[in-house]
């Protein structure tokens, strides 16, 4: 049996461009993913200023002058900000990931520590 296919009188061909039209756009939740994704970034880098700002100012009320006694009370102080509670343990880790595994994060370090 041979298999035809028939079309009205008036179809016409459409091309590859054309046929983006007849699909529709992008589903709403492609948009809201969007949008929760660039809230999430922002967050995370506002996140990682803001404790960065506190660092900062930490660092420069208690700057002795000799680099080894400052990074050890500067751990320290990490160490008691991060385990007084569960909101700051997640913010401290979110904002210490981005200072060591982001280019921005190593730039605003430098800047901001060599600029106290």
């Amino acid at each position: 049996m041979e298999m035809t296919v028939r079309m009205p009188a008036n179809y016409n061909v459409m091309n590859e461009e054309e046929m983006t039209y007849t699909s529709g756009g992008a589903p709403v939740a492609t948009y809201v993913a969007w949008g929760l994704g660039a809230a999430f970034t922002i967050g995370w880098y506002w996140n990682w200023l803001d404790l960065l700002i506190g660092a900062r100012g930490w660092y420069a009320a208690n700057k002795s002058g000799d680099l080894g006694t400052d990074l050890e009370k500067g751990v320290d102080a990490w160490v008691d900000y991060t385990t007084s509670s569960v909101v700051n343990c997640i913010r401290s880790i979110c904002a210490t990931s981005t200072a060591v595994f982001s280019p921005i994060g190593w730039i605003g370090d430098v800047l901001a520590f060599a600029t106290v």
